[in-house]
């Protein structure tokens, strides 16, 4: 079994006001081009055959289900742990995983109330998502995480870098003892930048 559920049997299509979410196909012709196309570019340009689902805002794609969706985002899954702050909410995709651990509660700021109404209904139960901008929302006094992951970007681009830093600033005294903070391919734009 994947690490991930696969989204397009989890969140129905639909849309409402800025957000928008459908599913489509990957052939095994298809497939088999993006297999070449990775070879070329990397692994995570390879895309499985199958059914997946994508989020769009204001028409911008936002995020699927893909491989590379998927190969980006094990690592905060792997390392949640307690109190879990998630920025973005996207599909929903890294919630479910990270839900099931024992001993975690998932609070995830999403800046669209659209987004929020499309997916939260397919969340598992007690799992918070507050309707806020990662980039002014603040937790109340005193909270502390054990786990912070921002993923708010729509594209790999090296100007998420400087989000990244004013982020991580602002939450680095949120962090309990121990916890871990990351964001959305951070070590990919990383070395792109200084490439």
């Amino acid at each position: 079994m994947s690490l991930f559920p696969r989204m397009a049997e989890l969140v129905p299509e639909g849309s409402r006001g800025v957000a928008e979410i459908t599913h489509f196909g990957v052939s095994e012709e298809e497939s088999q081009f993006t297999a070449m196309r990775a070879a070329h570019k990397g692994a995570q340009e390879y895309v499985a055959p199958g059914r997946y689902a994508r989020l769009r805002v204001n028409r911008e794609l936002m995020m699927t289900d893909t491989d590379m969706e998927r190969a980006t985002n094990r690592e905060v899954v792997r390392r949640a742990k307690g109190r879990v702050l998630i920025a973005g909410l996207g599909l929903g995709m890294i919630v479910h995983p990270i839900a099931e651990k024992s001993g975690v509660s998932v609070t995830v700021v999403e800046k669209y109330r659209d987004v929020i109404d499309l997916v939260s209904p397919t969340l598992p139960a007690g799992v918070t998502v507050i309707e806020g901008d990662i980039l002014t929302w603040r937790p109340t006094r005193g909270t502390k995480y054990d786990t912070i992951y921002f993923d708010i970007w729509a594209n790999v681009c090296s100007d998420n870098l400087d989000d990244i830093r004013v982020l991580k600033r602002a939450f680095r005294g949120r962090m309990a003892p121990g916890a871990w903070m990351g964001a959305w391919v951070e070590n990919i734009l990383r070395m792109d930048r200084y490439r």
